[in-house]
């Protein structure tokens, strides 16, 4: 797993883990969808996806709220914005099918999203951060 670039680091490691975890969640994405999988195998891409993310943005939260972060309630209503974001897409490729520039298109916005949320929120843990090695 590639390590997060500096700028994109919170300095908690386990958050810049997950956001790197992610971001391979995304490129493999990116793959399967270039590869021609089916739309059942990139629904299910999709939903892996949103389930690391519901996790993610959960320790995220608590980490949040442990080191009294004041970006808490910005990054939970971008979270909250992002899942809805991404039901939305489930729900259309069950109702539209899987054309790749769709696909690509879901694959794209998702890790353009990503890092900018990363650098702009995420990242204000920086100077929040109490040594805590819990969440």
């Amino acid at each position: 797993m590639e390590p997060l670039n500096k700028k994109l680091q919170t300095g908690h490691e386990k958050i810049d883990q997950q956001h790197c975890r992610f971001l391979q969640h995304l490129k493999t994405l990116k793959e399967v969808i270039e590869a021609g999988a089916g739309r059942e195998r990139i629904a299910e891409m999709i939903t892996l996806l949103q389930q690391y993310a519901l996790i993610h943005f959960a320790d995220e939260e608590e980490y949040m709220t442990l080191v009294g972060c004041p970006a808490l309630i910005e990054n939970r209503a971008a979270h909250r914005e992002f899942s809805h974001k991404m039901d939305g897409w489930l729900e259309l490729l069950s109702s539209s099918g899987s054309s790749v520039t769709l696909l690509l298109d879901i694959q794209r916005e998702s890790s353009a999203w990503m890092l900018a949320h990363i650098a702009s929120v995420d990242c204000k843990l920086k100077s929040c951060r109490k040594p805590f090695q819990g969440v």
